[in-house]
């Protein structure tokens, strides 16, 4: 934000130069970014006037000017069109440094023709867009006079950071406030001087406000047969050094009041404010409406609209509309003053990306007390500018009266928490001056009014911090000194991290994968895929980040797209995070909300890089679960099966449950091609979503040496044709049910589909090992055991032994 240092003179008796004041104001919690002398910025030039023009000799759109100073008169090459002897003008001597460029003048010759300064534009002087020709001043401007005396430019400005919580501070009253605290003086308040007439403003216009949540207060004034013209010389010099651009009267003095008071107002045409009434309410799903900038917004039933008693004319606290823009046919302007809800209106600014100076401040909290005071210092500041009367009084519709918040503040506790000895006596002077009245006082606390303005004091904490503010940071010793015993305090078990979680992590890393970091928060349509009421963030940073995450998929789906439109197709990543949901959770840190962990990998495009030995694949089903099958034994997790998880949660019927005992730990396969279109994925994804709370509980296998057979084993194929239906899984446990006690290994080798097999047949080929820790063993000890296997599978399972 921009002040000007002569406009705070104005409000309190600033006893510092403008150098000192930077060094308070940052103490004050008000960093200053940059200084800008504005005196020193237009050192060297001058008001001038033009004596003479001759056409250059040598150049066709030259000119030779003798120019009067003040003081001598000098030649001067001037290349605009429109210059002329006679004219006043904006004359840069020589060592002048240009604004707009940042080049100094000197003594040259141009086209053989002596130069001895520079007439300026609008533009070089960084004082408007006009760079046709040179800046023609009026003819009262007095000639030798310094341009920064002349223009009322000889002001600092300072370019200061506010913190979201000083919204008091958005103006220059407020930060007026702060310095008058510092000083111990008092804050001088603009003049309001009325220009009534003797109607009465509630024959003119009337306010209804719909929702009281969202609009506290809402106040207007009328001013009748204005004049819209430019606003006065020195409004406008005052507005430009502070970065606005002058427009006419009316929106100039709400620009002007708005950094004065830190008030956002708003002037509409009472001409094209049909019934001549206001209406506050929520927009209508889906309604159009026309803003200010001549763009058609779409509007949701969250966003607050000013309306006629027929249509929209406003954004509330955003932007008005074109349907009741002052024009330079206004006669009759409606001025409105209002409180309007921060939250929805940070809500509707983000939504519609459409961020004003209004929005700015509304969204952080404005003083609701000050509504009417702004109003009518407005209201007055236009009825003198622009030949208009005010109609008496204005209307105030206030159905949420601000009720004062008073705060007990125990004098021990704040000495503790600042670490000094500083009186009772002082903490309530420092806190009287900063507008904090004292309610009542005993030995030990006081208890103060925060003024209305004081949006980010809720409590005690509050206060000892402005307490610390105003004494002076600077003044309190540092004491590094820890008073906390960290040798005998272990982390709590819920936030200790759990060893696995680093173990999945380094393992994840050492086998080719990418880990990802995503936000916990997602968009509306994401989260209610896996949840029908997903946790809502109370003040979200948008639309799109609005849910806390109900699974970690969209989240990593979103990468995965990302990465691929940018020409990385091959990926294999993975997350550990959280997902929330309501619930009952005894450990949970938020009531009614539980935080799971997960851990989700995801594959696609090639499992491997680039060999020119070896054909290109797509990863498919059984890299993701020979991922999960590797994961499980480095987790030393044995005692799981997989079973079919059917088309669930993002996920083909092509996927599997993890199952511990009874409880589901996780889920993979492939993405469902509907559910990646909505990420805009049309390559195959493969993923598992895994439960790592439920896995952290999970009893891990003690892994132990056993001695290997120092003797030679036997292998034998079986091979059978089963229904389709039939699981190599029930068969495998089957066979090491029944495989007798030799048999040491067990896998499948192959699968083979065939109509040659018949209808829905499909064969499976296993591989059985057998081994002896005492003796080689021979065909006779194994055959007994492999009969048994093959009588078992062709009764149990139907199955038919491949003889060939």
């Amino acid at each position: 934000m921009l002040l000007s240092f002569n406009w705070l003179k104005e409000f309190v008796d600033i006893k510092s130069s403008h150098l000192e004041l930077e060094g308070i104001l940052t103490m004050l919690g008000l960093e200053v970014d940059a200084i800008n002398d504005l005196s020193a910025k237009y050192a060297g030039f001058v008001v001038a006037e033009v004596v003479k023009k001759e056409k250059h000799p040598d150049a066709d759109k030259l000119s030779v000017c003798e120019v009067y100073d003040g003081t001598e008169n000098l030649q001067v090459v001037c290349g605009a069109p429109n210059v002329e002897s006679g004219q006043k003008v904006v004359f840069g001597k020589k060592g002048s440094v240009v604004p707009n460029g940042g080049f100094k003048l000197e003594k040259r010759k141009i086209r053989g023709v002596e130069s001895n300064g520079m007439i300026c534009s609008q533009i070089e002087l960084e004082m408007g867009d006009d760079a046709a020709g040179i800046w023609v001043l009026p003819e009262d401007a007095t000639v030798g006079m310094s341009f920064a005396d002349y223009y009322g430019l000889n002001d600092v400005i300072f370019e200061i950071s506010i913190t979201p919580n000083k919204a008091d501070c958005l103006s220059h009253l407020g930060v007026a406030r702060e310095l008058a605290a510092y000083y111990g003086s008092s804050v001088t308040m603009p003049k309001v001087e009325m220009y009534e007439n003797d109607d009465d403003v509630k024959s003119e216009i009337s306010v209804e406000i719909n929702d009281a949540d969202l609009c506290n207060r809402y106040t207007g004034a009328v001013i009748k047969n204005c004049t819209i013209g430019p606003s006065p010389d020195w409004m406008q010099k005052r507005l430009l050094n502070l970065g606005f651009r002058p427009i006419n009267i009316a929106v100039d003095v709400t620009n002007y009041v708005l950094i004065e008071m830190g008030q956002p107002l708003h002037a509409f045409d009472l001409a094209k404010i049909l019934g001549n009434k206001i209406i506050v309410r929520a927009a209508q799903e889906g309604e159009k409406f026309t803003t200010l900038d001549e763009k058609e917004r779409t509007l949701d039933a969250h966003m607050l609209m000013i309306c006629d008693s027929k249509r929209p004319v406003a954004i509330g606290g955003v932007m008005g509309g074109m349907n009741s823009e002052i024009s330079i046919t206004t006669i009759d302007i409606l001025l409105e003053s209002a409180f309007f809800n921060p939250s929805s209106v940070r809500k509707t600014s983000k939504k519609l990306a459409l961020q004003s100076e209004s929005s700015y401040r509304f969204e952080r909290g404005v003083d609701i007390e000050n509504v009417p005071l702004a109003l009518m210092r407005a209201a007055a500041l236009i009825a003198e500018h622009s030949g208009g009367k005010l109609v008496k009084g204005y209307v105030d519709t206030y159905p949420k009266k601000h009720i004062p918040l008073e705060i007990s503040l125990n004098f021990g506790k704040a000495r503790r928490l600042i670490g000094i000895d500083i009186s009772d006596d002082k903490i309530c002077d420092i806190l009287n001056k900063l507008n904090f009245s004292t309610i009542s006082r005993n030995d030990d606390s006081a208890t103060f009014r925060v003024p209305a303005y004081r949006v980010d004091v809720s409590y005690d904490v509050d206060l000892i911090e402005d307490i610390a503010r105003l004494h002076n940071y600077d003044n309190i010793e540092p004491n590094y000194n820890s008073m906390i015993d960290f040798e005998h305090e272990s982390i709590a078990t819920h936030l200790s991290v759990p060893p696995l979680r680093n173990r999945i992590r380094k393992y994840m890393v050492s086998n080719g994968f990418n880990e990802i970091v995503t936000q916990n928060q997602i968009d509306p349509k994401s989260a209610e895929i896996f949840s029908d009421s997903p946790v809502i963030l109370a003040n979200p940073l948008g639309e799109e980040l609005s849910r806390m995450r109900t699974s970690l998929l969209p989240s990593v789906l979103k990468v995965i797209s990302n990465n691929i439109r940018k020409g990385t197709k091959d990926l294999k990543i993975f997350e550990i995070g959280k997902s929330f949901r309501y619930g009952d959770a005894s450990d949970s840190f938020l009531e009614n909300i539980i935080e799971n962990e997960e851990l989700i990998i995801a594959v696609s495009g090639s499992p491997a890089p680039i060999q020119w030995t070896q054909q290109r694949n797509s990863s498919d089903f059984y890299d993701i679960k020979g991922i999960i099958q590797d994961l499980m034994a480095a987790m030393k997790i044995q005692k799981y099966k997989f079973e079919e998880a059917g088309s669930t949660n993002g996920f083909t019927a092509m996927s599997l449950n993890i199952k511990v005992g009874n409880r589901v730990i996780g889920t993979f396969g492939q993405i469902d091609p509907k559910f990646a279109q909505i990420y805009d994925l049309e390559q195959q994804v493969f993923a598992a979503v895994l439960n790592l709370k439920l896995i952290y509980g999970t009893e891990n296998t003690k892994y132990q040496y056993l001695k290997v057979s120092p003797y030679p084993g036997i292998s034998r194929d079986l091979a059978f044709i089963f229904d389709s239906s039939v699981k190599s899984a029930d068969i495998l446990n089957s066979i090491n049910k029944n495989g007798g006690a030799f048999l040491v290994g067990l896998d499948v080798f192959d699968q083979f589909i065939d109509k040659k097999l018949g209808d829905n047949k499909k064969s499976l080929a296993f591989t059985l090992n057998f081994a002896s820790m005492t003796r080689t063993l021979t065909d006779d000890d194994v055959e007994k055991d492999i009969l048994k296997v093959c009588e078992v599978i062709e009764s149990e399972f139907s199955g038919i032994l491949r003889r060939s």
